[in-house]
């Protein structure tokens, strides 16, 4: 059985998500800090952008509370500082409408059985206005990548030949549209 080392860091004050790194090498994360602590949740290109997905959906189906309830926040267990940094294998993501407030949970991938330690979870809420920042800053770093080919989607890289599946590689052309790349 996983055991998993669970933390939330309650109601965080700043939250951001970025990518590291050049178009075809980046990493991307979001980072959330409380006066609990601080996480940094590593995650896939893709998973960054369903996020944004999942929370522009949150926000366009699910309309602000007039008059929020106070949001309730889980005790805290321990008195030293949450830091967890890890790269998640799953993800979900809630709306309270009482209080107005989106809360995550990221869990850690799963490891190889000869790691040893718990699987890390956190989980950590925010208002509907940093809600709204993420979901735009989300897909914007997505869509700062490598521009596709505009016959079979693949990303292009600079300075690399494109071989395009659309046609058959009949084409030595490195972009079959004749566009500027750059």
């Amino acid at each position: 059985m996983t055991e998993y080392e669970r933390n939330d860091l309650g109601l965080v004050e700043f939250l951001q998500c970025e990518s590291i790194g050049e178009p075809g090498q980046r990493t991307f994360n979001i980072t959330a800090r409380s006066d609990r602590g601080e996480t940094i949740v590593w995650m896939e290109k893709e998973q960054l952008f369903q996020v944004g997905v999942s929370l522009k959906q949150f926000l366009a189906t699910r309309e602000s509370t007039a008059d929020p309830a106070p949001f309730d926040v889980a005790a805290l267990n321990s008195p030293v500082p949450i830091h967890v940094e890890f790269k998640t294998g799953e993800m979900s993501l809630r709306h309270d409408p009482a209080s107005d407030v989106f809360t995550f949970v990221a869990s850690d991938m799963q490891r190889d059985d000869s790691e040893q330690g718990p699987l890390a979870e956190i989980t950590f809420s925010f208002q509907r206005s940093q809600a709204e920042e993420i979901a735009k800053r989300s897909v914007a770093i997505v869509a700062a990548g490598r521009k596709p080919c505009a016959l079979c989607d693949a990303p292009l890289t600079p300075s690399e030949s494109h071989f395009c599946v659309k046609v058959n590689g009949y084409n030595p052309m490195e972009n079959p549209m004749g566009e500027d790349q750059s």
